[in-house]
């Protein structure tokens, strides 16, 4: 610091401090043919990234920056139930695109970034077995849950719906069920919670660390 006063007393121009680049996350939703993970499948993907400061300020969602796809299904699920809550029909199923190429390509996207959802391990657990059938390579992202992050932030150990936590934290998502809206719901909740992430640590690993110290296991 004296040197670079010395620099300025002596009107020689001080060496600009190189700027941290801004961080990249992906916020994602799936919608699957059930809640099995050993009997169904993925549909479709919603990912959103969302850019913040280091210290995880000033962080935003950026909606040029996001990738949607249903995938073509061999067997389109026919369940009622499960197509009321998606809204992806037999003809959207069938109609898809292909699985190697789209996941290729989210891959691709996705890049290094770290991967936020609500209740992540299930997604993850999805994602990874289409990669797998597709004889894709693994994906190597760091996932964050959301679902635990809301449980580290609040200091509760139930299990909360997505639907619950938007109200909690005073959001708003009126068209939920559809990868899309979740997606941009789960980003919202992401952003309003970051202040009180902040609170207690600044360093990302740490954040990882305590959201893996809360999440709950998947079934």
């Amino acid at each position: 610091m004296f040197d670079k006063l010395l620099e300025v007393l002596h009107g020689r121009k001080v060496s600009a401090q190189p700027v941290p680049a801004p961080l990249r996350w992906i916020v994602l939703d799936t919608e699957t043919s059930g809640l099995s993970l050993w009997k169904d499948h993925l549909i479709s993907i919603a990912a959103v990234a969302v850019v913040s400061e280091p210290g995880f300020r000033r962080a935003r969602i950026v909606l040029a920056d996001r990738f949607e796809v249903i995938l073509h299904q061999a067997r389109p699920t026919r369940r009622k139930d499960n197509i009321l809550i998606h809204h992806i029909g037999v003809d959207a199923q069938r109609t898809g695109q292909d699985p190697v190429e789209s996941l290729g390509r989210f891959a691709v996207w996705m890049g290094d970034a770290p991967v936020f959802a609500f209740h992540a391990p299930f997604d993850r657990a999805m994602i990874a077995r289409a990669f797998k059938s597709q004889d894709l390579p693994a994906m190597r992202n760091t996932w964050v849950d959301v679902a635990a992050m809301a449980s580290w932030i609040r200091r509760d150990t139930v299990s909360v719906s997505l639907d619950d936590r938007l109200r909690e934290f005073g959001l708003e998502c009126f068209e939920r069920h559809q990868a899309s809206a979740d997606m941009f719901a789960t980003a919202e909740l992401l952003l309003r919670m970051l202040p009180d992430v902040r609170k207690q640590t600044a360093s990302f690993n740490e954040m990882v660390r305590f959201c893996a110290d809360n999440a709950r296991p998947v079934l």
